[in-house]
């Protein structure tokens, strides 16, 4: 047989079809801030149920109507946005008929037509039968937005087919509606300078010692281990977080307690 000659029709509204009015898009974040970096997690859903989402901005890809997903560690802000589409449309094709084989010889055993369509070019993987040979049209439903591709096919009684015809598209537009949620990144505070030390002489100006708690490079005051005279001579170099707490020496000191650090401190002023 020799190959159909399609037409592809107006759809039933002239042009490409608008769907039903949009619905809503929710999309939300674990959170919408955070200080450094942040692995985000995001949750959507489409009411009434969207025929396709597509994301946008900080992610990418086709997105079912609802779900959750946790994405790649960000250390900047980024905004992402979730673009859904609802409705359906309808195409109606037509062609010419073949009336001889492809040896010229005449068709006489034409059994049906076979509509092929799909969203590539390439790949018409959806049919529809046309049983009626004096149809020279068919109407394709239900067609989700997008770019559709139409070819069509003679098959004769012993269903063998003929190639397909010429391909025709035409677009589906549906009604879109997008939500964006932005989240934040702010930057990780410097930390805290530690004071330079103090500079001169300094001498005891309470008698009670501390032991020291060490964390990292600096200290904390400890538990109570002894006593100390006034006006012992304190070592600037050493202080206890932002307090008048220096490090004394050992051998003035009259201890109650085992220290559990070698750095023991008292209250220093400069003399």
């Amino acid at each position: 047989m020799k190959n159909v000659v399609l037409f592809l029709l107006s759809f039933l509204a002239a042009g490409a079809v608008h769907a039903q009015s949009a619905g809503i898009v929710t999309l939300r974040a674990n959170a919408t801030s955070a200080t450094g970096s942040m692995a985000p997690v995001l949750t959507w859903s489409t009411n009434p149920v969207a025929n396709s989402c597509s994301a946008s901005g900080g992610w990418s890809g086709t997105k079912a109507a609802s779900g959750t997903q946790t994405l790649a560690t960000i250390t900047a802000s980024t905004n992402y946005t979730l673009t859904c589409t609802w409705g359906t449309g309808t195409a109606r094709v037509s062609w010419v008929a073949p009336t001889s084989n492809t040896n010229d010889t005449p068709l006489v055993n034409l059994a049906a037509y076979r509509v092929y369509y799909g969203t590539s070019s390439s790949a018409l993987t959806q049919s529809s039968e046309v049983n009626d040979i004096t149809l020279r049209t068919a109407t394709i439903n239900s067609l989700t937005p997008g770019t559709w591709y139409f070819a069509v096919r003679a098959v004769n009684t012993n269903q063998l087919e003929s190639g397909n015809s010429n391909i025709a598209s035409k677009a589906v537009v549906g009604a879109t509606a997008a939500s964006t949620v932005g989240i934040t990144i702010n930057a990780t505070p410097p930390p805290t300078p530690t004071p330079p030390p103090p500079t001169g002489s300094w001498a005891t100006i309470g008698t009670v010692v501390y032991d020291t708690v060490q964390t990292g490079s600096s200290y904390a005051l400890g538990r109570i281990v002894g006593s100390i005279p006034l006006g012992t001579r304190c070592v600037s170099t050493i202080r206890v977080g932002t307090t008048d707490y220096y490090q004394v020496p050992r051998d003035r000191t009259s201890f109650t307690a085992a220290p559990r650090t070698q750095i023991i401190v008292a209250r220093c002023a400069r003399s």
